[in-house]
């Protein structure tokens, strides 16, 4: 199992921040969410009081006033209700990569690495808390960190599971990096086994022109 150091969380830069892409390279929408994380969540979470008749967990309850907070737009409510939530829940991956994405929103980058690293500390072992921690390094433009975040959500990924959406970020991120070769490689396993995808396919033949 490749093994990614924690090291480069700890390494808090002062570099600006560009604000998000819509769309990806070649209309491939993979790269950046479609929607911001916080309604990404807010659409995916399945909250205890939207069930009738079911008791609403405390964690539930403050996902839920999250989600009110996010909508009106009041990040800093958001954020300390969803670092009460890792309080009560540390392997709520969902609730680090979006907290960390408002930090981000409101130009608190170091925060929101440092909090991203607190996630990967309490979720070592989840690849779903490093594809986290990519996608936000992707957002900050450390593509190395990127990629790196992105090979170790793979190496702890099972086989079984569909790998497909974190081998195209991956692929991304490594061009980004410098890491061509890995990029190339990516491409070429997505294409194998997924040969009638045609974004994979766009984005094999443009990087094979860049060496």
């Amino acid at each position: 199992m490749r093994v990614i150091f924690l090291a480069p969380f700890l390494f808090l830069s002062t570099a600006a921040f560009a604000a998000p892409q819509k769309r990806g390279e070649n209309g491939d929408f993979d790269v950046n969410r479609k929607t911001s994380p916080p309604a990404r969540a807010a659409q995916n979470h399945g909250h205890a009081a939207q069930t009738s008749g079911a008791e609403e967990s405390n964690a539930d309850y403050f996902w839920r006033r999250a989600d009110h907070a996010f909508e009106r737009g009041d990040y800093k409510r958001a954020i300390g209700l969803h670092k009460a939530i890792v309080a009560l829940n540390p392997a709520d991956v969902e609730s680090f990569g979006v907290a960390a994405w408002l930090m981000w929103s409101l130009g608190n980058g170091d925060t929101a690495r440092a909090h991203l690293l607190r996630g990967l500390m309490a979720n070592s072992d989840n690849p779903e808390m490093w594809n986290e921690a990519g996608q936000h390094a992707d957002l900050q433009k450390r593509f190395a960190d990127a990629r790196d975040s992105y090979l170790t959500a793979l190496d702890l990924t099972p086989k079984t599971d569909d790998t497909q959406l974190l081998r195209r970020r991956l692929a991304h991120a490594a061009q980004k990096s410098g890491d061509l070769d890995l990029s190339l490689e990516t491409w070429r396993g997505l294409v194998r086994d997924f040969p009638n995808d045609a974004v994979s396919k766009n984005n094999l033949a443009r990087v094979e022109k860049l060496l």
